[in-house]
């Protein structure tokens, strides 16, 4: 057999290969045909070997090939086997050939072991893990060479009890090598061989019965109207048919005994990927002989294999087998043994190939406790993953809505009428599970996107939700609470999800941009909305006003309207009226601050100029504003007398709270509230009584929506200077939103605020030394304090404070960022950023980076501060301890906060090292150790961001230098970039001096107190 190919040298030549040695450029690319001793070249096994076999399993007709060398076969049995030997010899990577004499003298095992010194030892790559696309073609072409070699041969050569099972003999060898290449490349080709005769069988098998069939008919025929010839053929025929088959499965059972059985575990996961792969596809195509369960428990096993890569191949084969409805009654064993190993935590390139699959056997025997675990993946990031989980449990929902609900007791509708009620589309999303009667009214957002590719045209059924929610609950319809509250959860969230049309925070995959179609579908459904929740919104909160969850959901739909409707006809403009009544009359009912929050957030959109109906917003939301501010006033005089008894102090202190939710949304200067709230303020200061409620909420918002020309106003820096107990002595109850308060009003008096607004410039104020120790006070007991265990058992209590932590963190960490503090001032938190990474690291880090853009220097020199603190703080015995280690891994972290353009850093780290220079050669005796010298050690975490380079550094190192450890491993660390061990350096042998005892004496203090100072 002879294959036309250009040669790979520079040649006008065209060369005659055969099948091997069209592949012999792997070891010998370049050399004449003739040449076959020549000695090994320098070659390595590189993309140019690989491309030799690229080109010959893709650049030329493989079918050609495999009937040419099946022509030469047939001429010469022995030569024909020793080319196709050595053909799959060299695809493993492997310079060596068998040859004719060590086929015929050598038993496999010695075989392979020549073979195996004939591979190069330098070098770990052979065809199969090469990377690059190149290579992964060379392994699709090798597979679909075994697989057209297997099907050339299945009329003839592949019963000849010669040609494979010699071969598949040798590949068994090869398997159980400890050669990688030689065990993942002969287990490849066994399989693709193994996966071409059981398809083999699969005709075979179906020609079989086919002739069976045939006799039958014929034999049963009467004597007069049988053809006995015909029945002597069919005869035959089905001999030679069960005689195939049966060498057929003898080939298959050696195989799969031989490779698969001691493979599938092998220690390489392309390996074990391979082998359940093929298993996957002798399941799927010969159910007769591989679907039962002494295969499929191969399947289970491999459930549970470390690799994702290998469960992934597992569950691809399991589920082509449960799309098979015919395979069900197979695989109920299977399923009973092993389908509590498919909810395990996998990868979330597996969980999205296994839920379809659990979708279709959700059927076939999956109970409640078993589809709970898969449950919570509707709430997961991933939106792939999530809304697979969001199609298995629509799938289980619509089972469920089809039961009676005794049928169902773990199961909670929403609610069960509501499938009878909604005739036009059964199959609406009702019934949840229980394990979502918490996590739904908390992310329903999350569960609605996960819902919304399969039950879209449900969740957008405004009509049969608003009905069911308007229904009394005496009728027979009627909604029990805890349904009326999950159901307007889940029509909100649907309401969001149509309007924006994206998916809630976390689960974007990037920014999407969408097409002219897609901005017309999300208009269409924004305004499809809107024209029905305009005229029964009014009604949704009338009847829920009370609620606080409901109403404050149900506040929220306006948020997504298309507001211009309103004004679109006369006829609309009433429900804006009847809208604007029930959020006032909400207002009135409610003191809760999320109830607040939203109608106030409510009251400023449909208050905004762009709006021609915003007038009419305008002045409900004034005469609203009118009776919370006269109900203050007409207790003020007994607030500041204090005479006000204690339902007069809850009037009082509820119209301030809402006086203070409209404050964001509203312009409240025209109510002069600054003043009489100021001195409720400054009566507190005076008496050292102050009432939370009353004054701690309001000043922020009191001060925002002040006239910034009024005297009251200047004299509120002043007060805060002078009072910080006002805000950091308070009860146990306020001083942590007081302190929030307290950073958000040093920013608003801060320069920056002089800087936007010129005219502010006289209200500048800058906190005094007491107010900035207090606060730093404030950061080390309350913010970087360990959590207490006994106090917060729960998980959620541990969030809330961290969070709350972190907001203080942040608004201290503004004040310096924003000039109000200086930069010394965030040495107190800087100090902790190695020690509370987990929680602050982020929020220290943006810090860091803030102040480097401002002023890179001073920034280093701050640094350089923290870590002095922190090296004064230890005592002498100290810096040989776990704490002296605490600072240098601190110093560590702040390093790597510098950057890696080292020209642009030079300057801020030179200033880093001088000032750390001095600090460690302050208070130096005459020939003593100076005292902070150490200091040195921690110092040389920052000299791999010097550039080495400098001239400057090496004329400042003096020739002579003492023999302090610190000192040594500061130079070398200079020299080298790294600092070396602290004990090596001490421990190490002392070099003798060259210089004079009397001129080291002379150069040993001062030379060394001087170094780098001049840098």
């Amino acid at each position: 057999m002879a294959i036309l190919i250009q040669a790979d040298r520079k040649t006008t030549n065209t060369e005659i290969y055969t099948i091997s040695e069209r592949i012999r450029p792997w070891h010998l690319i370049g050399r004449q045909r003739s040449s076959s001793q020549l000695p090994h070249n320098d070659i390595s096994l590189g993309l140019v070997c690989c491309s030799a076999l690229i080109s010959f399993c893709l650049a030329v007709n493989l079918q050609a090939v495999v009937d040419e060398w099946l022509d030469g076969y047939k001429q010469d049995r022995e030569a024909g086997m020793l080319e196709l030997i050595n053909f799959f010899v060299q695809c493993c990577g492997c310079k060596g050939m068998v040859s004719r004499e060590m086929f015929n003298s050598m038993q496999n095992a010695e075989i392979i072991s020549i073979l195996t010194k004939e591979f190069n030892e330098d070098s770990a790559n052979y065809p199969l893990c090469s990377p690059g696309p190149q290579c992964r073609k060379f392994r699709a072409g090798l597979c679909e060479f075994a697989q057209v070699l297997v099907h050339s041969c299945q009329n003839s050569l592949l019963y000849d009890e010669y040609l494979f099972s010699s071969l598949l003999a040798l590949l068994t060898g090869f398997s159980d090598s400890q050669v990688r290449a030689f065990r993942h490349t002969s287990s490849l080709i066994a399989m693709k061989l193994m996966t071409a005769i059981v398809q083999v069988a699969v005709v075979v098998f179906a020609q079989l019965k086919t002739t069976q069939r045939r006799y039958d008919v014929e034999k049963s025929k009467t004597a007069e109207h049988r053809a006995s010839e015909k029945v002597e053929e069919l005869q035959a025929t089905i001999s030679e048919l069960q005689e195939r088959q049966e060498e057929l499965s003898s080939v298959m059972n050696a195989t799969f005994r031989g490779v698969f059985v001691h493979r599938y575990r092998d220690r390489v996961a392309e390996i074990r990927a391979v082998c359940i792969e093929e298993l996957g596809v002798w399941l799927r195509e010969n159910p007769v002989n591989f679907l039962n369960d002494g295969y499929l428990k191969y399947l289970g096993w491999t459930l549970h294999d470390k690799q994702a890569s290998v469960r992934l191949q597992c569950v691809r084969a399991l589920q082509g087998l449960y799309k098979e409805t015919d395979f069900i009654g197979r695989l109920e064993l299977f399923t009973s043994r092993f389908k509590v190993g498919l909810p395990v935590y996998l990868f979330v390139c597996v969980f999205i190939s296994c839920l379809p699959s659990y979708s279709i056997v959700l059927s076939e025997g999956l109970n409640e406790e078993e589809c709970s675990q898969l449950y919570p993946l509707v709430f997961a990031s991933h939106r792939g993953l999530a809304s697979a989980a969001g199609a298995f449990l629509y799938h289980k929902s619509v089972i469920l809505s089809l039961l009676p609900p005794s049928l169902y007791p773990s199961a909670i509708c929403l609610p069960p009428s509501l499938s009878s009620c909604h005739l036009c589309c059964p199959g609406f999303p009702i019934v949840l599970p229980s394990p979502f009667c918490r996590p739904f009214h908390e992310h329903g957002a999350y569960l609605v996107d996960s819902l919304w590719g399969v039950a879209d045209s449900e969740l957008r059924d405004w009509e049969t939700m608003t009905s069911l929610l308007l229904q009394e609950a005496g009728q027979e319809q009627g909604l029990l609470d805890e349904e009326e509250g999950a159901l307007i959860e889940l029509m909100m969230c649907a309401v969001r999800q149509a309007a924006e049309g994206h998916p809630p925070v976390g689960r974007a995959q990037g920014k999407k941009i969408l097409s002219m179609k897609d901005k017309k579908a999300q208009a269409q459904d924004k305004g499809r909305l809107t024209t029905h929740f305009i005229t029964l919104l009014p009604q949704l909160l009338a009847k829920y006003s009370a609620d606080v969850e409901k109403v404050t959901k149900l506040l929220k739909a306006p948020l997504h309207f298309d507001l211009e409707t309103y004004s679109s006809t006369g006829r609309l403009e009433k429900y804006l009226d009847l809208l604007l009544a029930q959020v006032c009359g909400i207002v009135e009912k409610h003191t809760e601050a999320v109830v607040l929050e939203a109608c106030a957030r409510l009251a400023c959109v449909l208050c905004s100029d762009k709006y021609t109906f915003s007038s009419r917003a305008y002045l409900a939301v004034s005469q609203l504003v009118d009776c919370l501010a006269d109900c203050f006033g007409s207790h003020l005089n007994e607030l500041l007398q204090g005479t006000a008894d204690e339902d007069e102090v809850y009037r009082a202190a509820t119209a301030l709270k809402k006086l203070s939710a409209f404050s964001s949304a509203k312009d409240l200067t025209a109510w002069k509230l600054f003043k009489p709230c100021f001195q409720l303020l400054k009566n507190g200061v005076e008496s050292r009584d102050i009432d939370k409620e009353v004054q701690i909420p309001w000043m922020l918002s009191c001060v925002v929506s002040a006239d910034g020309s009024s005297s009251e106003l200047c004299s509120v820096p002043r007060t805060l200077g002078e009072s910080p107990s006002v805000q950091l002595c308070a009860s146990s109850g306020s001083h942590f939103t007081a302190f929030e308060l307290l950073c958000d009003l040093l920013l608003l008096f801060g320069p920056s605020s002089a800087c936007s607004q010129p005219a502010l410039e006289a209200l500048v104020h800058f906190p005094s030394d007491s107010l900035r120790s207090d606060m730093a006070a404030f950061l080390l007991d309350y913010v970087f304090a360990e959590p207490d265990d006994e106090e917060e058992v729960d998980e959620e209590s541990k969030i809330a404070t961290l969070q709350r932590r972190r907001n203080q963190l942040a608004g201290y960490c503004k004040l310096v960022i924003y000039g109000v503090l200086d930069f010394s001032s965030a040495t107190d938190v800087f100090k902790f950023y190695s020690k509370f990474y987990k929680d602050y690291g982020d929020i220290i880090k943006e810090t860091l980076s803030r102040i480097k853009i401002i002023s890179p220097v001073q920034s280093a020199k701050t640094v350089c501060l923290t870590l002095k603190q922190l090296f004064s703080g230890l005592a002498l015995e100290e810096w040989e301890g776990k704490e002296f280690g605490e600072i240098r891994e601190l110093a560590k972290k702040l390093a790597m906060n510098f950057g890696i353009d080292l020209n642009r850093i030079r300057q801020p780290l030179v200033s880093l090292h001088m000032d750390g220079i001095q600090f460690a050669f302050r208070g130096a005796a005459e020939g003593e150790q100076p005292p902070n010298l150490p200091f040195l050690e921690i110092l040389s975490e920052f000299s791999f961001k010097l550039v080495r380079q400098d001239p400057v550094l090496s004329a400042e190192c003096p020739s002579a230098a003492p023999s302090w450890p610190s000192l040594r491993m500061y130079q070398r660390s200079l020299h080298s970039g790294s600092s070396k061990p602290r004990e090596m350096e001490r421990n190490a042998t002392l070099s003798p001096h060259s210089t004079p005892v009397a001129k080291r004496r002379r150069t040993t203090i001062q030379g060394q107190k001087n170094i780098y100072l001049n840098l």
